[in-house]
């Protein structure tokens, strides 16, 4: 197998809210205050990897490399704490490597992170000191690859993000990640939007716009119709839908023992969540979310989603849309009703 192969350094991320919307930049800090942010069917290769290359932008093979992607409240987590579960994967909760400057230091800071937030040491909290010294990003994940058939990271697409961010986020992916294996999550709307503002108030006090938190949830299904177009290794899992054959498919589709995970699901821990009050505007959208969220469900169980037949916004019957293609457009609506003035 071959040893982490050097690449050189992208640029890190933009750690300020560059590009939010008016007003919205607050509305990240609530999140991070809670979350924080550090200053294809094929099995995964077998045999005995090698040891960590000394080039500081190494990376390991981003075919051994995983990443859950979700919304906030979508079930990003207990996914991450079921995979984490096997002793063939070691995910990170929520580096943002790409936000990350690359330094040394990364496990004082991701763990001083989790700290904060009052989380008990796991391996979805806690980076070990696997290095003589410590290091960055990069060679830790390097190093936790020698121990482990999968390393990555739990990654949550934050409410007011905008467009230009997941562009960069996405770029960034493809830069290092290209073949990676990705799993995004998803909920309904209407009790992912619900519970994240209850959080909010729970963490702060105060709950931001909710046209933010439906933009999220709008942004971050968009970002998953794209890496599923583009990337050669992405999939869902829906959280009202996961039982024992959810994990039997990502059983073979890892290549990798998941014997323990559908114990991390117990579906009457799954709250039920009231309306939030909003306008009819906002109503709209979410029932318009619950159409889209619906077209990706039943793509996901299509035996052949056609994800690479030519799609157009302009179609004239609605007939030629795909059902990605289909959500896609929607999405796109949405977003274009709930953008800022």
């Amino acid at each position: 197998m071959a040893s982490c192969r050097s690449r050189r350094r992208s640029s890190p991320g933009n750690r300020v809210e560059a590009g939010l919307p008016p007003g919205a930049a607050g509305a990240v800090n609530w999140f991070s205050r809670w979350r924080g942010h550090p200053a294809a069917a094929t099995p995964a290769p077998e045999g005995p990897p090698s040891a960590p290359a000394e080039d500081p932008d190494a990376l390991p093979p981003s075919e051994r490399c995983l990443f859950i992607i979700g919304a906030a409240r979508s079930g990003s987590t207990v996914l991450q704490n079921a995979l984490n579960d096997s002793p063939e994967i070691f995910l990170f909760g929520e580096p943002n490597f790409h936000a990350d400057d690359g330094t040394p230091g990364f496990a004082a800071r991701y763990n001083a992170m989790h700290r904060s937030w009052a989380n008990q040491e796991n391996k979805s909290s806690f980076c070990p000191a696997v290095l003589p010294n410590d290091g960055t990003w990069r060679e830790y994940l390097c190093k936790l690859g020698t121990y482990y058939r999968f390393v990555g990271a739990k990654l949550v697409i934050e409410p007011a993000r905008d467009r230009a961010y997941l562009d960069q986020f996405f770029d960034f992916q493809c830069r290092n990640f290209y073949r990676s294996k990705y799993i995004f999550t998803f909920r309904a709307p209407l009790p992912t939007i619900s519970s994240t503002q209850q959080l909010q108030l729970l963490v702060q006090g105060a709950t931001e716009e909710i046209r933010h938190i439906v933009r999220g949830y709008a942004e971050a299904a968009r970002l998953y119709i794209r890496m599923l177009r583009n990337l050669p290794h992405v999939r869902a899992v829906f959280l009202e839908d996961a039982d024992r054959q959810t994990f039997k498919g990502l059983e073979e589709w890892l290549g990798v023992p998941l014997p323990g995970t559908h114990a991390y699901y117990d579906r009457d821990k799954i709250a039920n969540h009231p309306a939030p009050e909003a306008d009819g505007e906002i109503h709209q959208a979410i029932a318009a979310l619950e159409q889209v969220y619906q077209l990706l469900r039943r793509a996901d169980q299509a035996s052949g989603p056609r994800l690479q037949l030519e799609q157009n916004n302009n179609h004239l019957r609605d007939d030629h849309f795909t059902l990605i293609g289909d959500a896609d457009r929607r999405l796109g609506m949405i977003l274009r009703d709930l953008a800022p003035p």
